[in-house]
């Protein structure tokens, strides 16, 4: 997933003069030329979305998720997210980009989620964050499957890019 967003070369300066040419109402070309900026943002995050092969319902999902979740997968997927606060130190925000980067796309949302809450958290949260090893391992989250690997020296997969769509939390 590094993939660059198409440049669509959106004029904002000639959108906006069709906003003003189209009415002589003041007050309604002010506020389209207001709402301008954030409608083609919010077009090109959608676009970058689809790009990156987002759920169809990415951004509209009324959570930190760009998949939509029942209550049951969302405290699930929210346990992920606090693995990888608590055990592996990086931020929420940078924790549930990495959930929507390797989870919140097409792919996955065609295969059944409920099938994920048969493993526990940790093991889908360590295969976001951790590479496979030398030996080809990945940390599972139980102690006794995970006790002969060294985390300090285990490959860390790249973070999603931080202007991507997958970031929706602030740092």
């Amino acid at each position: 997933m590094t993939s660059e967003p198409a440049h669509d070369h959106l004029d904002l300066d000639a959108i906006e003069a069709l906003c003003a040419a189209a009415t002589p109402d003041t007050v309604f070309a002010a506020r389209a030329r207001e709402a301008v900026p954030r409608l083609v943002a919010e077009v090109r995050r959608l676009r970058w979305l689809v790009e990156y092969g987002a759920c169809p319902t990415a951004g509209t999902t009324g959570t930190e998720f760009v998949l939509p979740l029942d209550e049951e997968m969302l405290a699930y997927f929210r346990e992920m997210a606090d693995v990888l606060v608590e055990r592996v130190g990086i931020s929420r925000a940078e924790a549930v980009a990495r959930i929507n980067a390797s989870y919140g796309t097409r792919q996955w949302v065609a295969l059944d989620l409920q099938l994920m809450g048969h493993e526990l958290p940790e093991y889908w949260a360590y295969g976001v964050y951790y590479g496979p090893d030398s030996q080809h391992r990945l940390p599972i989250g139980a102690p006794n499957a995970d006790a002969d690997i060294d985390f300090s020296t285990h490959p860390v997969r790249p973070a999603p890019p931080k202007d991507s769509p997958f970031w929706t939390l602030e740092e």
